[in-house]
């Protein structure tokens, strides 16, 4: 009644469960951050290859059929392949993290003697989340949008933070983890990565870089900024014309200096990944080379991996439903894993703030796990934001949801949304963590940009909110989101389990504890928020029921990007393209084209594969910082399949289009993969994504019926890679490729 099966993928184990019935058979990994060098790994990956297909035999046995013992073991040698290719490259990892610092030209951070000092600093009552210096300094100064006074502004702040000495806030290394003194320490269930015991140790403290940090981001604004004042007073269109657009290009009604702001902090977020790439001068070659065709599993040889549960596509619309619904049916635990936090969203406001401490007061367990690379960087925007508070959507809710009360009070930052939020949930069912890793061989920062919610995860009528939103669809981008009811909610839960312990400090408290034997749970309201309750269970009035959704076999994959760069999202995606018979239809968020994928695409339209594909564009994308290796790659797949249908999300009938930030790929209108996973290189070496891959022909019809409408409603035709040249920028510091991959 089991198919459980741990696979090694580049070093990270991870389970693939048939039924709720769990058999573990323990299988050695291929750590290869750890390994001490090339040889070692061979040997390991060597010796795993004859381990791993016998142990998934094993674990199959008691489907007794020939068959799905084949296909685990097919697959589990299609990875093991992968791993040892892998282990063939990484001699060229350089593993001395401190000499990669030097390399890099990084500072070193805060030392590891300070991090008893911070720790004592910051061990108060719970109900005290006080501002660090660095916070406080960012909170006071507030620089508008006038531009011309922006700079001047600008400088008074960098004037400021070059005087703070108070490193208190200085619990997290910020964005530069290389060469970081710290006592960091392994992490058991991800041995490719290493983590800081002070991120979470304390409570109700929201760790930020250092005022060193901050000081060389703010030049670097300053320095973008400086750029855009000198566009604007070009005298001709010529001139205007050798600016890149990633400066000059922005609509006319928008807050220029602020994005731009935006567009810098987030290439600060991965230059250390990127930068430790481009020590490596055959990564590109190598890193392709590693995706063959025969290390790439066909979708119908995993058939014995999915399971059944239902999912239904949310829209903008259903999306607030089916989450109150499904919060309101959770008898034992929600589990919730957000990237971004924006904080002038209604939605996201209320599910935090209104939703989930209604839920937690009746008994039910609440862990959120929040990203602190987003949530440092959000409050180093603050003082663009503090000028004015922007214009917020109204919420409806439908009848018999908890009030919207907390949520309606508006925010400066997000970092005043997590601190009213702990303020808010401190001695209540509700928990907080924040994911913090590096890379263990190269020493860069990883990302957890896998969004998810999770409803009674180990049970069998378990549910999953989950896609490319992070609490909520945003206003004015439109998104893929499902909700899935059944068992797979356990392969969730049980990611979810991994990483939230794996956050879990030797040392100190959590940040929001859990209620205590001597502590009250909040009163119940039923008569005022129309709830039915009963014994501590309680049913949802809510009408229509809006998570009933299509019958449908699904698997869920983690991935567990390190500097190897195995993405096992991508080896499977890379499987079902080279399977599929009769079309492919694929849009992504962020995107660019690997060159493996590129030749792909080539193979299946010399089959007769109808390939269609919907990217964005500047006019677009909330993010510059990767449009200059997508179209650059979008050429390059034009120029190697020609016959590819691409459509590029533009200004069309002179309206701009919204950002589509939807991620899905639909294979032979029978099978799909979607949820937060980008076709990107930063998916691959620095952001941690969650994927579900489905058999259904009503979910996969439905994602074609999205692809339709929106590519004839917002994009336009682009046929040759000449015509990418619209759309390409010229380079700037803004938009540096993520590592030398489409370097010209």
């Amino acid at each position: 009644h089991c198919c459980s099966l741990f696979l090694a993928a580049g070093g990270r184990a991870f389970c693939l469960m048939k039924k709720m019935e769990f058999t573990t058979v323990v299988v050695p990994v291929v750590d290869t951050a750890a390994a001490e060098s090339a040889d070692d790994v061979r040997g390991d990956a060597a010796a795993l290859a004859v381990v791993l297909p016998v142990a998934a035999a094993t674990t199959v046995a008691a489907a007794t059929t020939v068959a799905a013992t084949t296909v685990a073991a097919n697959l589990a040698t299609a990875l093991v392949v992968s791993a040892a290719a892998v282990a063939a490259n990484v001699s060229e990892v350089t593993t001395d993290t401190t000499q990669v610092h030097k390399d890099l030209g990084g500072e070193e951070s805060i030392g590891a003697q300070h991090f008893e000092t911070v720790q004592q600093q910051h061990c108060q009552h719970h109900s005290a989340y006080s501002r660090g210096a660095l916070e406080s300094e960012m909170a006071r100064t507030t620089i508008g949008s006038d531009k011309a006074k922006c700079i001047d502004l600008l400088d008074e702040l960098i004037t400021e933070l070059s005087t703070l000495s108070d490193r208190s806030s200085g619990i997290s290394p910020g964005f530069d983890c290389i060469g970081n003194e710290l006592p960091w320490k392994q992490i058991g269930a991800f041995p490719q990565y290493e983590t800081l015991d002070s991120v979470n140790a304390t409570r109700g403290v929201i760790p930020l870089p250092s005022p060193e940090s901050a000081l060389e981001l703010f030049e670097q604004i300053k320095s973008a900024w400086q750029k855009r004042l000198d566009y604007e007073t070009c005298d001709n269109d010529e001139e205007r014309e050798s600016y890149c657009s990633c400066i000059g290009r922005w609509g006319q009604n928008q807050n220029v200096m602020k994005l731009i702001c935006n567009q810098v902090l987030e290439q600060r977020m991965s230059r250390e990944a990127s930068n430790c790439l481009r020590t490596q001068p055959a990564i590109a070659r190598m890193w392709n080379e590693t995706y063959s065709h025969d290390t790439c599993p066909h979708a119908e040889t995993m058939d014995c991996l999915y399971i059944d549960s239902s999912i239904r596509l949310l829209t903008t619309d259903t999306y607030l439903n089916a989450y109150i619904q499904a919060a309101l049916a959770a008898t034992s635990t929600i589990d919730i894993s957000i990237c971004y936090l924006f904080y002038t969203d209604p939605q996201a406001k209320y599910i935090l703030l209104d939703l989930l401490p209604y839920v937690a007061a009746r008994g039910v367990k609440v862990r959120v796990l929040f990203e602190l690379a987003t949530l440092e960087s959000q409050v180093l925007q603050m003082p663009l934001d503090s000028s004015s508070f922007e214009r917020e959507d109204p919420l409806f809710l439908p009848e018999g949801s908890p009030a919207y009360v907390r949520g309606a009070k508006k925010f400066r930052s997000a970092t005043d949304l997590v601190r009213e939020f702990f303020n808010l949930t401190s001695g209540t069912n509700i928990e907080a963590r924040y994911w913090f890793a590096r890379d263990k061989a190269c020493g860069y920062r990883v990302k957890n940009h896998g969004k998810c919610h999770i409803f009674d995860g180990n049970s069998k009528y378990g549910k999953v909110v989950a896609g490319g939103s992070n609490v909520a669809p945003r206003p004015g981008s439109l998104d893929t989101d499902f909700v899935i009811q059944g068992q797979v909610a356990g392969m969730y839960s049980a990611h979810f389990d991994s990483m939230w312990t794996a956050m879990t400090p030797d040392v100190g408290i959590n940040l929001a504890g859990s209620i205590s034997d001597n502590e009250e749970k909040k009163e119940c309201e039923d008569e005022q928020l129309h709830i039915a309750c009963t014994n501590g269970h309680w049913e949802s009035v809510i009408e229509p029921d809006v998570i009933a959704g299509h019958e449908a076999k699904i698997l869920f994959l983690p991935s567990t990007p390190c500097s190897s760069g195995e993405d096992v999202i991508l080896r499977c995606v890379l499987g079902a393209i080279n399977s599929a018979s009769e079309s492919i239809y694929m849009c992504m968020g962020h995107f660019n084209v690997p060159e493996v994928v590129s030749q792909a695409f080539k193979q299946a339209t010399g089959r007769g594969v109808k390939v269609s594909i919907i990217s964005n564009s500047l006019h677009c994308c909330d993010l510059r910082t990767g449009q200059l290796d997508l179209m650059r790659s979008l050429k390059r797949m034009l120029t190697v399949a020609p016959d590819v249908q691409l459509y590029v999300a533009a200004e069309k009938n002179g309206k701009v289009p919204p950002f589509l930030h939807s991620k899905y790929l639909v294979v032979d209108s029978k099978w799909a993969c979607a949820g937060s996973w980008n076709m990107w290189l930063r998916s691959s070496f620095y952001e941690a994504e969650q994927e579900i891959f489905v058999q259904s022909e009503p979910f996969a019809s439905d994602l074609e019926e999205k692809f339709t409408r929106e590519s004839e409603q917002f994009c336009i035709p682009v046929k040759t890679a000449d015509e990418c040249n619209q759309f390409l920028p010229k380079g700037c510091a803004i938009c540096e490729g993520f590592g030398p991959f489409f370097d010209v």
